[in-house]
């Protein structure tokens, strides 16, 4: 009962702040487009730039590498997987940063503890 009660009193806050929350989803977008994520392969054959939106905003890829993979397989298998696995890595750290922006602009508003404890937006930050 009290955590019914305990809800309610957080939807009661979450509504009065509803403007502030408006603004605090456009800073986080904002951030988003303007931050930048910087991978490259161990080898640094593959760099792929993007921002944490995963807007890909550059690929670079090593010219010899490339030639080769024209007509072997084998590197051909290789340079796909370095892509895959720097798009993977951008992925990772684009969670990485939503997390904290989300984390920021909640404890900002006051509500930080209402984010950490929702099952919902844990999942969404890549927590479990």
């Amino acid at each position: 009962m009290f955590d019914s009660l305990k809800s309610l009193g957080a939807i009661a806050s979450l509504a009065k702040k509803k403007d502030a929350i408006a603004e605090a989803v456009q800073r986080v977008q904002n951030n988003l487009d303007q931050r930048t994520i910087n991978v490259a392969s161990p080898d640094k054959a593959v760099a792929i730039v993007t921002n944490a939106k995963l807007k890909v905003l550059s690929v670079t890829l090593d010219p010899a590498m490339l030639s080769r993979a024209g007509t072997d397989a084998a590197t051909r298998e290789k340079l796909q997987g370095l892509i895959a696995g720097a798009m993977n890595a951008a992925q990772a750290r684009a969670a990485d940063i939503l997390k904290d922006e989300i984390l920021r602009e909640a404890n900002d508003l006051g509500i930080g503890d209402l984010v950490s404890q929702s099952p919902e937006l844990q999942k969404l930050m890549g927590r479990k």
